[in-house]
């Protein structure tokens, strides 16, 4: 998806801009959604037995920061340099919005960073996620009814906010509004509650099959308003769903030939999608064939990722788990 997201950007500042029905105008906007579906999935995954109390939702929000700020300090300097470079101007509240994170829950389309907007929704959600996962320890209907109102927030923006005779980019701050997109999320944390211990193994192909149709071969065109609003909003936000369940519940085993280097590609994937508009602003200077252009800067993109994650942001995510791990230790004591 990351990939999708990136080829989809690259296309469009190089080429032309991808329109709804078409696989990339599908993947632009809906890989995005189907990270939000994963964030929650994996969220469910990692700290469903860890987050408890207040101070496990501390160490939480602590880890979460640690693995989200160091690169996108490292962007937002470069983009804010650049740009100061040019015109002499900083915003110093808009990086201050950026740079602490607070843009998501304050002003969502105050980003620096292009695709920064879904970080800030992220951001909120993670809010959130203590509350929820504490609600399914509890009882798992609790949950699912929490999820609910989520899923009835964002039919509210699909239904009456966003307006499908204009275009989604003069809708964008709607669109990109947090709880507009907030149920994507909440059904990945249901993902893993409703389904952690159910064997789908052959129901998974199925998911994968149908919801790659849906994004492929769905009968819709024009602006990508047309797949963000109404019920066609409905039918690629279950096919963002089904997709992420059918490869949570797939088994299979791949060589590690083969595999090292998409789990090194998933690794980085942080990277790939915050990196990439950053390496586009150096690779358009080349000029040049506009295909070689998208060529190069996703191969750069994806060098870049992984020495960063293996070199700079995997230390600072030790960091993360070292200082609570350090500071859990100590409330054990006292």
């Amino acid at each position: 998806m990351a990939f999708a997201i990136m080829i989809y950007h690259l296309v469009s500042w190089q080429i032309y801009h991808p329109q709804a029905g078409s696989i990339l105008g599908n993947l632009g906007i809906y890989g995005v959604s189907i990270f939000f579906v994963l964030s929650g999935l994996s969220m469910g995954v990692v700290y469903n037995n860890y987050i408890k109390d207040l101070y496990s939702s501390y160490v939480f929000f602590v880890r979460r920061l640690f693995r989200l700020l160091p690169l996108l300090w490292i962007a937002i300097a470069i983009v804010v340099g650049i740009d100061f470079i040019l015109r002499g101007e900083i915003d110093i509240y808009k990086v201050f919005l950026n740079i602490t994170l607070l843009f998501g829950f304050i002003a969502p389309s105050e980003y620096i960073n292009i695709g920064a907007w879904s970080i800030g929704n992220e951001c909120v959600y993670y809010a959130f996620t203590p509350l929820l996962i504490m609600l399914y320890a509890k009882n798992k209907h609790l949950g699912n009814l929490a999820v609910l109102l989520t899923v009835a927030i964002g039919m509210y923006f699909t239904f009456y906010l966003l307006d499908p005779s204009k275009s989604l980019s003069e809708q964008w701050n709607i669109y990109i509004n947090p709880f507009n997109n907030m149920y994507l999320y909440t059904l990945g944390l249901a993902l893993y509650y409703n389904f952690h211990d159910i064997n789908l193994k052959k129901t998974s192909y199925f998911l994968i099959v149908v919801s790659s149709l849906v994004f492929i071969t769905f009968p819709v065109s024009g602006d990508q308003i047309e797949i963000v609003s109404g019920y066609t909003d409905i039918i690629f936000s279950l096919a963002a769903v089904a997709l992420t369940l059918g490869f949570y519940k797939l088994e299979i085993n791949l060589p590690n030939w083969f595999a090292k280097p998409f789990a090194n590609l998933g690794e980085a994937t942080y990277g790939v999608y915050l990196l990439h508009p950053v390496v586009y602003i150096f690779t358009k200077k080349l000029g040049g064939d506009p295909i070689l252009c998208v060529v190069i800067t996703s191969i750069l993109t994806i060098i870049a990722a992984n020495i960063s994650y293996k070199f700079y942001e995997k230390p600072w995510i030790k960091i993360g788990k070292k200082v609570t791990t350090v500071k859990l230790k100590d409330v054990k004591t006292v």
